[in-house]
């Protein structure tokens, strides 16, 4: 289904959205293995085929070489990573290959961020009530550790516009914050938060602004060096369709020296240098050297018929859901960008019975969630992903009319 605003840009594209013999050929070369029918693509994608047995071919070696002369990754470093591999993703994501370390999922790019920025007892963190559990609990780490002060600007739920955001933010802050973070897309909603504004807004009183670019990474279109935020820290298993246990942070190069690695560089890599954080010791270097395979699936397809094509699906179920009476949306589906994924409430139904009839009854997986930091915040999210059909989608429809006729 197209909006207005949609119907011109799927022009422009290499492949529409509604191509359905190109995006079949696409989710033919993924093979999705779930039982069930999976709407629930946030946690992670599946592989293509060419990553998969890309993986497959690496593992024995990784597992089997012991002499250094006989090492087949000799291109790679301790920590899986090369200028090769930094520059691909620099390539694909903007910036320059001296900004972009390899890490080994976006946590250990926010934990090193977070723990990296120096802080002074009585400095303050503004964050969101929206950032990962995971996210807080390593500043919450701080304020007992340091004595920080950890601000939560109070965001609206779902739609809201950059406006809004901007002031939150801005209203928060004081002569003593040193550091604002947030998430480029609320997991949850499917919320895009204004990076470019809330980066100026921070530079221009002296702050460190950080991103968790966990959920726009593959999945919207954006260029890091456009974005202005001093660091940025994602995975590839999500939207980049690449192996778990590989991702990358991107920190803007006259700010690298301003953060600490998380372990010391044993090779006296200067402060300045962005590869102080790549040294982490052995990693399993199947898994990193199979990145250009994830890259080159990506760019095949484009990032913006990606982008497009997943708003195409969320449109299909998002829309005549809407009409519903007893179905509020919270993600805004005029919003730009737009994300693939959305969430909604229910009207006098139980949102975990609702997702439970979808399951049992259906094979249809959903996810029924309460925000960690206000329980009181519950809705129903779905998230198709490149694997999915239009046939499951519109079930999913169907059997969400069903449960939703009888009351849940």
């Amino acid at each position: 289904m197209f909006l207005n605003s949609d119907t011109a840009h799927a022009s422009s594209l290499k492949n529409a959205p509604d191509n359905e013999e190109f995006w079949g050929a696409v989710r033919k070369t993924m093979e999705p293995m779930y039982t069930h029918t999976q709407l629930v693509n946030t946690r992670r994608g599946s592989s293509p085929l060419e990553v998969r047995d890309r993986v497959r071919s690496l593992v024995d070696l990784s597992l089997s070489y012991e002499l250094d002369e006989y090492e087949p990754f000799r291109d790679l470093k301790e920590s899986g990573s090369s200028l090769m591999i930094r520059q691909m993703l620099a390539d694909y994501f903007g910036g320059g290959a001296d900004e972009i370390a390899l890490t080994r999922n976006a946590m250990e790019g926010i934990a090193t961020v977070l723990n990296g920025v120096t802080l002074k007892p009585g400095d303050e963190v503004i964050a969101t009530k929206y950032c990962y559990d995971s996210n807080l609990a390593i500043l919450r780490q701080r304020v007992e550790r340091d004595g920080i002060v950890l601000k939560l600007v109070d965001l609206p739920f779902g739609r809201g516009s950059d406006a809004e955001f901007v002031k939150a933010f801005s209203d928060a802050i004081t002569e003593r914050t040193r550091l604002i973070t947030f998430p480029h897309v609320v997991v949850r909603t499917g919320q895009v938060l204004p990076v470019k504004p809330l980066a100026e807004l921070a530079r221009a009183k002296g702050i460190f602004s950080f991103v968790d670019g966990a959920h726009s990474a593959g999945h919207i279109c954006f260029r890091l060096d456009e974005l202005g935020c001093d660091a940025f820290a994602t995975c590839l298993h999500k939207w980049m369709y690449g192996p778990r246990g590989t991702g990358f942070l991107y920190v803007r190069r006259d700010k690298i020296a301003d953060v600490w690695p998380m372990w010391a560089s044993w090779s006296n890599k200067p402060a300045d240098s962005i590869e102080k954080f790549e040294e982490v010791g052995s990693v399993f270097k199947a898994l990193p050297a199979s990145i250009p395979d994830a890259l080159a699936f990506n760019l095949q397809i484009g990032q913006e018929e990606k982008a497009a094509r997943l708003r195409y699906m969320r449109n299909r179920w998002m829309i005549p859901l809407s009409r519903h009476e007893k179905v509020t949306m919270l993600t805004d589906i005029d919003a730009e960008p737009g994300t693939g994924f959305g969430a909604f409430v229910l009207d006098g139904i139980d949102h975990g019975q609702f997702a439970k009839a979808l399951l049992d009854e259906f094979k249809i997986n959903v996810l029924s969630f309460a925000m960690d930091e206000d329980p009181s915040l519950k809705g129903i999210h779905v998230s198709p992903g490149l694997s999915n059909s239009l046939d499951e989608i519109d079930r999913f429809v169907e059997a969400a009319h069903i449960v939703l006729g009888r009351g849940g």
